[in-house]
């Protein structure tokens, strides 16, 4: 009996063990946005197109040309939007409901993204990092923009909400000087082997057109935002669209996958029948 217990045991924690690793491999995310030219890079798979609706795992790259974009919303409701000429890795991606533990590290190659941070992040349990050749960058939930131009080697953040922290690094992943905090409205940069200059206020026709600029499709190309719902992590917000010219949505959350809706031949219309009958009887003639 204590053998077959023991057995039983074993055999619940490497269920739990297995059901814990597979929840950790859903981790995901989603193209909800594409336009122009933007490839998937996979280790195993090779270089493919990203369209709407195909799925984007860690360890693969993303890659758009000249006046391309996307936006990827991953299963946690992070947002990644894409800008032009960009490179970026999705280098880590962990967020275990059980055990509380959420990592995220980004491997900034070249260009911009723009992100759209909703999960908080202590900073030290749980990190969201954006690397660059030259730089890390560190959020707790916020939105804010990195760019990296591998000519000049320089680093750029700018914040739209919140904070971020950025610290410069050398070759060897050593902090370099001290580390910066850029708050809302603020921008910095930051060269190779030296500090991050001091944050400065942006105004607000700045942070405006910078904003326009940098979401996932400009304002002008469109003002809705159209999922595919085939695979989508979570709910979306419309509000952009996408490189298929489907259709507008109405203003509303998207769900992540319909309901199948059966149909067959219209039934023949029914004839109205009152449920009580009304009988008129004859009244006598008076004299």
């Amino acid at each position: 009996m204590k053998k077959q217990y023991l057995s039983w045991c074993v055999l619940g924690l490497s269920l739990f063990l297995y059901q814990t690793s597979a929840f950790a491999e859903q981790m995901y995310g989603v193209f909800m946005v594409t336009k122009g030219s933007v490839k998937v890079q996979n280790a195993k798979a090779g270089t493919s197109d990203a369209k709407v609706g195909v799925k984007v795992y860690e360890g693969d790259t993303v890659i758009t040309a000249a006046d391309s974009r996307a936006k990827i919303v991953m299963s946690d409701r992070n947002v990644i939007n894409v800008n032009p000429e960009t490179k970026i890795q999705i280098a880590k991606y962990e967020n275990d409901a059980a055990s509380g533990k959420k990592n995220v590290e980004l491997n900034l190659l070249e260009g911009k993204v723009r992100n759209n941070v909703e999960q908080t992040y202590d900073g030290e349990k749980s990190k969201f990092l954006i690397k660059t050749p030259t730089a890390v960058a560190g959020v707790r939930g916020t939105q804010f923009l990195a760019g990296y131009n591998p000519s000049t080697q320089m680093t750029s953040i700018v914040t739209f909400k919140g904070a971020v922290t950025l610290a410069s690094v050398n070759s060897r992943g050593q902090i370099v000087g001290s580390a910066v905090v850029v708050r809302k409205g603020e921008a910095t940069s930051a060269a190779p082997n030296a500090a991050p200059e001091a944050p400065k206020s942006m105004s607000k026709e700045e942070l405006k057109k910078m904003d326009a600029d940098t979401a996932s499709v400009s304002k002008g190309d469109a003002n809705r935002e159209i999922a595919s719902g085939v695979g989508a992590p979570s709910l979306v917000t419309a509000g952009d669209t996408s490189v298929n010219n489907a259709p507008e949505a109405p203003p509303q959350l998207i769900p992540t996958t319909r309901p199948n809706v059966v149909t067959g031949p219209t039934p023949p219309p029914q004839r109205f029948e009152p449920k009580t009958k009304v009988i008129v009887r004859p009244q006598p003639v008076g004299n």
